[in-house]
């Protein structure tokens, strides 16, 4: 996740105010993504899992906003 501005090949959606941008691509791969916010920072959860080679993910409980 990073601060950037939407583009011709984003998906955007705008939840509470806050805008957020995803690339159209990889939007089709995950299907819907769930932002939250724990103690510990932000964890992304996506309705599809996807992991790229070599990488891993990780979680954490707060409040949540979904996309």
């Amino acid at each position: 996740m990073a601060l950037d501005e939407p583009g011709d090949q984003d998906e955007v959606e705008e939840v509470n105010g806050i805008t957020f941008c995803m690339q159209k691509d990889l939007y089709e791969k995950v299907g819907g993504v769930t932002v939250d916010l724990g103690y510990m920072g932000f964890s992304i959860v996506t309705e599809f899992p996807y992991s790229p080679a070599g990488q891993s993910s990780c979680g954490s409980c707060g409040g949540s906003c979904s996309i």
